[in-house]
């Protein structure tokens, strides 16, 4: 059964959070409930309004970023729950094109970061949950490269890990699954947490052109 899209913010608000934020070490810069400044200004300017802190973001404006912006594109809510929520909120901490790219990975089809007709041809013909939970490794392996690429960005690991492993434990629950500890939240020091292997999902080839699509630079 699909999820709507305010059961699924309540998921990615959770670790967006809620309040003003602007980490110097965050390539996002000013955001608030996950929105970052120049998506706000964005959305502003393309309904004639003039730019504002985002600080200042009206809960009827986030809502109609989030689902014009993210729920819409990533179709959410024409899947399954445990997949809408994951294609949602991988869309928002990763783009939609880096969201796009890691489904048509796990589907065997050709990465583009867009949706395509093969996407349409195969989504209701897998089992979505298991795509969902491949979707989830990719972002483990995703965090992994992120901080082996910029050395700053290990202040964030530890979050985004137990952000993935929340998602796993939230996908698992909507499908009906039974919730082990592996995906509880992690208390453990970030050096110990192993990267997955996901070669029998996708090739280092195709892992490069995902990370090109994703939008977190």
């Amino acid at each position: 059964m699909p999820i709507t899209l305010e059961e699924a913010l309540v998921f990615t608000l959770k670790w967006e959070g809620t309040k003003f934020t602007n980490h110097p070490l965050d390539p996002g810069g000013a955001t608030r409930y996950g929105i970052i400044q120049s998506r706000y200004d964005q959305y502003r300017i393309s309904h004639k309004l003039p730019k504002q802190s985002v600080n200042n973001i009206s809960r009827f404006e986030y809502q109609d970023i989030y689902n014009d912006y993210y729920w819409e594109p990533v179709r959410a809510k024409w899947l399954s729950g445990p997949l809408g929520l994951t294609l949602f909120d991988t869309a928002v901490n990763l783009g939609v094109g880096g969201c796009i790219s890691r489904l048509q990975a796990v589907l065997g089809v050709k990465i583009t970061g867009k949706w395509t007709e093969d996407i349409s041809d195969k989504i209701h013909k897998v089992d979505q949950t298991e795509v969902a939970l491949k979707i989830c490794q990719l972002r483990i392996k995703k965090r992994h490269h992120r901080v082996k690429q910029r050395a700053d960005q290990k202040v964030f690991l530890k979050g985004w890990l137990n952000r993935d492993n929340d998602l796993i434990r939230k996908v698992k629950s909507l499908a009906g699954m039974s919730v082990l500890s592996d995906v509880e939240e992690l208390d453990i020091d970030e050096l110990n947490i192993e990267e997955p292997d996901v070669h029998d999902i996708v090739s280092d080839e195709d892992l490069e052109i995902i990370y090109d699509l994703d939008e977190d630079n």
